[in-house]
């Protein structure tokens, strides 16, 4: 039964969306750039060895994951609570339902950079990152993360704060129906208040707050003693246009 509701949700439900918009062509098009999508990132996966920053010779880590020489230094840096900004690159996508959420995303967005919003949670076996993917909120280990071929840029903020994170933000990384708590809600207010770091007086404020809103160093509803560090560039449209492959 879940196999047949996830080809609806995958095939027949876009099929119907594309060639309603833009006709049986349209679709095609892009049932066509989603194979290749596909295709190129299953290449890539079977021969990692050869993805890798060439500009550096001395660049020792290869893998989608870790092709660039600052991903392992960037990784050991992570630390629960560090805030992710993403943009994406919808036709890059490796299905045609996402490449159309993606889109939709990007039209209805109300602020002008940076597509979605996540939150790292490092335990002793690994870091994650939760995050909004086109309207589904994902839990990927960090490494995964990297992997995912849509994206054009991934910029990283870390917290600075004295106040314990890990144990605030343990709840929503361990439960089983994380997704539920998401449900018909704005997904920022949520990741915030699971941080524990807002300001009593500012948590009925919370949907007000868009994603540019937290790319600043001072961020005004942060608790006292807390506040974000510089950007980390971890992808970027010129990185990723070097010749790692």
């Amino acid at each position: 039964m879940n196999s047949i509701m996830n080809f609806i949700k995958n095939n027949i439900k876009p099929f119907l969306l594309t060639s309603g918009i833009f006709g049986i062509t349209g679709y095609g098009y892009l049932h066509y750039t989603a194979y290749q999508n596909r295709r190129e990132l299953q290449i890539k996966k079977e021969n990692e060895v050869e993805f890798k920053d060439n500009t550096r010779p001395q660049n020792q880590y290869f893998g989608l994951s870790y092709g660039f020489r600052a991903d392992q230094i960037v990784l050991d840096r992570l630390d629960s609570g560090d805030l992710v900004f993403m943009k994406f690159e919808c036709m890059e996508c490796i299905s045609v339902s996402d490449i159309i959420k993606c889109q939709y995303s990007q039209f209805t967005k109300p602020y002008p950079h940076y597509d979605s919003l996540g939150i790292i949670f490092r335990d002793n076996r690994n870091v994650y990152v939760l995050y909004n993917r086109f309207g589904d909120i994902v839990i990927e280990d960090y490494a995964e993360f990297l992997q995912n071929p849509f994206w054009n840029e991934i910029t990283i903020r870390k917290i600075i704060t004295k106040n314990e994170i890990h144990k605030t933000l343990k709840p929503l990384f361990y439960n089983d129906d994380y997704k539920q708590l998401f449900a018909n809600k704005p997904f920022i207010p949520i990741v915030l208040r699971s941080t524990g770091l807002i300001d009593q007086k500012y948590q009925d404020k919370l949907d007000q707050v868009y994603i540019e809103d937290l790319d600043v160093d001072e961020f005004p509803f942060f608790i006292d003693g807390t506040s974000l560090g510089p950007k980390i560039n971890v992808r970027t449209k010129r990185n990723k246009d070097l010749d790692a492959k």
